[in-house]
């Protein structure tokens, strides 16, 4: 179930949006790639960093991007949504 409104105006709506899912994963799952590369470079595993590097630079970029297509998803349905501007009527003369 997706959230009705085209934008987030309270911290936690955003969650009860499943189209966001895949990236706040991705996200995390970045961090958690992060933590380990970090730690593969600290005990010295030059393949494993080399690895976990690439695929935590991986993860992020592709939650950013998902994140970035989400947010012009919503602009683009909140425009479809504004009723167009009324023609303003001319100063009534006394």
């Amino acid at each position: 179930m997706t959230s009705s409104a085209t934008y987030h105006s309270k911290p936690g709506e955003s969650l009860a949006d499943t189209y966001n899912i895949p990236g706040i994963v991705l996200f995390i799952g970045g961090v958690v790639g992060l933590a380990c590369t970090l730690t593969a470079a600290g005990y010295g595993f030059a393949g494993w960093v080399a690895i976990g590097a690439s695929a935590t630079a991986l993860s992020f970029l592709v939650s950013i991007t998902l994140f970035v297509l989400e947010h012009e998803r919503l602009r683009r349905l909140a425009q479809r949504r504004v009723p167009a501007p009324a023609t303003a009527r001319p100063p009534a003369r006394s």
